[in-house]
Formats: structure tokens, C-alpha cells, sequence
């Protein structure tokens, strides 16, 4: 039964405020403190911002576009997301279902867990050097994107966004009901059949909860990777080439780039979850 006293309209009204009126404070705010401050190298105006914005396509340094850039940086975080995907799920899923196998690993997943991602890119560059996908099937160079795509930022996004998955997966498949396993031993399923039509379906919040967290924690670490020495591309390095050139107007622009489409990406998530999960919750 819907509580009277409750306004149906009042979340739209609190939508509504976080799209326009916190924004348009805060923008006010910027003007303001740009105009007394008045060092543009230091504290550019949104005008200066916002004039980088309206052209991605223009060059910096020498070192491409903003666009060009972030999408280097996407196509890196696809890739290890991909990878990370892959890995995650089939390993979540077979450890979550054969208890044997979750005690064995169990202890080393936990000890790598903590090992920030970051962490790797010294070994990432060892170990790899500054091998591109296309190098891999014997291209030195293709001519395309992938030119930009090392095997040592794959690995690393590879690890940021493993665990989370990983773990989501294992957590979704050791929480499914144990009266739908019996149930379906009842019905005559075999192991297989359990699988596909028990322990996925009733695990799969938990893995696309999983997915959300890992696409983000890609984003992050991608950015801070590309900051590091090792890259030469990616939205993460031409801030801080930027950055290093007091050319604040160029890092600020790179910084709402990165903010904007971290926020796509949830948003994307989300969406995903609700068009593939539109039964959850609906259980008696």
C-alpha cells in the first residue's frame, strides 16, 4: 500500500536540483574565484575551459588531441575490463561452485587482493617492456589504435579490475538459496543443469554488482597509470604533461573529461542492472 504522507514527486525535485542548480552554483563559484584571483595559468576561467572543450580535436604538445587521448585511454580500459571479465567470472564461478577449489586458492587470493594495481607497473614494465597488442601476432606497427595499447597497461587494468569481479562472482554463487539447489536435485537436474539454471541466474546481481565496480576501478587505475612512467599517450599522461607546462586550462578540460565519462560508465552499469535484473527484488 503507498504511504500518503509520502510525495511521489519529491526524488525528481532532488534529481532535478543535482543537474542544474548545485552545478550552476558551483560554475558561479569557479567564475568568481577565477575573476579575483586573476592568473590564468594558475586558475583559468570556465571560458578558457570550456573554449579547450568545444575543440577535442585539436592538438597539444605534439601529443594529440584530448579526444584522440581519451580514446587511448578507453580503449585500454575495454581490453582489460574484457580480460578482467573473463578471468573473474570463470574462476568466481568455479571456485564458488566446487568447495574443494575454494580452499585451495582461497588464502592466495586473499594475500594478492590487497596489492594495489599500481603497484604492478614496475614488474608491468619489466616484464613486458613496451610490447603493443600488434606486436603480439608479429605487427610492428598496424597503423591503428591498438599502436598505443601496451600488453604491461592491459595487465594492470587486468588486476584492478579482477578482484572486484572475482570476488562479486565468488560472494553471488556461495549466497544462492540452498532450497533451489535441493529443488533442483528434486526435479532430477544434473550438475551442469544446476549450474546454468540454479547458480547463474541467482548469481548474476551479484556478478554485474561486480562489473560496475570493476569497469570503475579500470577508470582509475588507467588514469594513475598513465601518469606514470611508461606511457606516452592516454588522457592520464597529456594532464600531466600539461600540468608540467602550467597549461592548467588543458589539465582542468582533461579533468572533467575523466570525471564526465566515469560517470557514463556507472550510469551505463546501472542501466545494464536494471534492464538485466528487472526480476530482482520481485522474489517471495
Amino acid at each position: 500500500m503507498r504511504d500518503p504522507t509520502r510525495n511521489p514527486s519529491a526524488g525528481d525535485r532532488s534529481t532535478l536540483l543535482g543537474w542544474t542548480v548545485v552545478p550552476a552554483v558551483l560554475l558561479a563559484a569557479w567564475y568568481v574565484g577565477a575573476a579575483w584571483i586573476d592568473r590564468p595559468w594558475l586558475y583559468p576561467s570556465p571560458a578558457r575551459v570550456a573554449e579547450q572543450l568545444l575543440h577535442p580535436l585539436r592538438d597539444h604538445f605534439g601529443l594529440g588531441s584530448l579526444a584522440g587521448n581519451t580514446l587511448v585511454s578507453l580503449v585500454r580500459v575495454v581490453l582489460g575490463f574484457a580480460v578482467a571479465v573473463v578471468f573473474g567470472v570463470v574462476l568466481g564461478l568455479l571456485l564458488g561452485c566446487v568447495r574443494t577449489l575454494r580452499g585451495w586458492f582461497e588464502p592466495c587470493v586473499e594475500i594478492l587482493r590487497p596489492l594495489c594495481p599500481i603497484a604492478w607497473l614496475p614488474f608491468a614494465i619489466a616484464v613486458f617492456k613496451l610490447e603493443t597488442v600488434p606486436q603480439v601476432f608479429g605487427v610492428a606497427h598496424s597503423g591503428t589504435i591498438l599502436d598505443h595499447v601496451q600488453l604491461g597497461m592491459i595487465f594492470i587494468l587486468f588486476w584492478g579490475g579482477f578482484f572486484p569481479i572475482f570476488t562479486c562472482t565468488l560472494d553471488g554463487v556461495c549466497g544462492v538459496r540452498r532450497n533451489y539447489i535441493s529443488l533442483a536435485r528434486l526435479l532430477g537436474a544434473g550438475r551442469l543443469q544446476r549450474f546454468v539454471h540454479v547458480y547463474l541466474p541467482a548469481s548474476l546481481p551479484m556478478i554485474l554488482t561486480g562489473f560496475r565496480q570493476g569497469i570503475g576501478t579500470c577508470w582509475f587505475v588507467i588514469i594513475a597509470a598513465e601518469m606514470l612512467p611508461g606511457s606516452d599517450s592516454g588522457i592520464g599522461y597529456l594532464l600531466m604533461y600539461a600540468a608540467d607546462l602550467c597549461a592548467m586550462d588543458v589539465v582542468i578540460a582533461s579533468m572533467i573529461i575523466i570525471g564526465v565519462i566515469g560517470a557514463l560508465l556507472n550510469f551505463a552499469m546501472r542501466a545494464a542492472m536494471r534492464t538485466f535484473l528487472r526480476w530482482h527484488g520481485k522474489e517471495i
